[in-house]
């Protein structure tokens, strides 16, 4: 797929804009597992963590299985989401930003963590879980007419992200 290697130098560049140390200061306010192995304590899965820094920047973790050291380290520049939806092995987060909002799916596809998506929004988005993955739909913006009138929406955008099971 020809977009990993621009989602992971976007990562890299975003990443250094906290330093090691700082995101590791910032506390952890949320823990998500993001598998199945429910008999594991959860600092042996796989999962997301969300570290709120100075009461400003949100920044993800993820950690794969076994590992005390995570894998992923994502600034969001952003504040706490206003939307947080979290199934499984996905984590879907959406800030206020300032002329639109922030949008970022994390996912583990076997084992390894990722961005899947990120994009900006001006309208909430809708999150809908499948027996087979969660679905995220980005409402389209709209602008009136000449004469004023707002035209009809067209469909939203769909995002699909499966179940790594």
């Amino acid at each position: 797929m020809n977009f990993r290697p621009v989602l992971l130098l976007l990562c890299s560049v975003l990443l250094s804009a906290q330093s090691r140390s700082e995101w590791q200061s910032c506390p952890v306010v949320a823990k998500m597992p993001a598998d199945q192995r429910n008999m594991e304590p959860l600092d042996q899965q796989q999962r997301f963590e969300l570290r709120q820094c100075l009461g400003e920047n949100t920044v993800v973790t993820a950690y794969e299985q076994a590992k005390t050291a995570p894998s992923m380290v994502f600034d969001t520049g952003d504040g706490y989401p206003r939307f947080l939806a979290h199934v499984e092995n996905i984590l879907v987060f959406q800030s206020v930003g300032g002329a639109s909002d922030h949008v970022y799916v994390f996912v583990f596809r076997e084992g390894k963590p990722a961005v899947a998506l990120q994009t900006a929004t001006k309208d909430l988005i809708l999150v809908r879980q499948s027996k087979d993955g969660v679905v995220v739909s980005m409402p389209p913006t709209t602008y009136p007419g000449p004469d004023g009138k707002f035209p009809p929406p067209p469909a939203p955008k769909e995002f699909p992200f499966p179940f790594d099971r």
